[in-house]
């Protein structure tokens, strides 16, 4: 099975929106695929789901949360990375995926896309994710 990071992006995505966010989500949901995440990851989640355009009150995060740490892996990460310069709270994500064994970073960051591969995990947005493990044609338009 394979093991995937979502990056905060895509994880909110998948909770507010349908198209390929959710559909990668709904397969960590089935049990197609495991979704790996950390407790910095968790973090991160919360501190963007606080921003006032998700409209999201702190009492309302408590759902959202229990939903992810319920079709997630927790990853006990002890890799500290210090790759990406530009936005350090993406390293997270890698030090999730090394240390949970990923095979995939899905994501809609460019600082993490930019990268293509790190340590031999594919980053790959949503739809590229998809479409590369046979979810979805290349020929769909969603």
């Amino acid at each position: 099975m394979k093991r995937v990071v979502l990056d905060t992006n895509v994880t909110i995505s998948a909770f507010f929106w349908k198209g390929p966010p959710r559909s990668v989500f709904d397969l960590a949901r089935t049990g197609k695929i495991t979704m790996l995440v950390s407790k910095d990851m968790e973090i991160e989640f919360i501190r963007v789901l606080g921003y006032s355009k998700f409209g999201v009150s702190p009492k309302e995060i408590v759902p959202f949360m229990k939903s992810l740490r319920s079709r997630a892996e927790l990853v006990e990460v002890q890799t500290k990375l210090s790759i990406i310069q530009a936005d350090p709270t993406d390293n997270v994500f890698l030090e999730c995926a090394v240390d949970g064994k990923a095979d995939y970073i899905i994501s809609g960051d460019k600082h993490l896309l930019d990268m293509g591969t790190y340590s031999g995990i594919a980053i790959l947005k949503a739809k590229d994710f998809l479409v590369k493990e046979g979810y979805l044609s290349e020929s769909n338009p969603s």
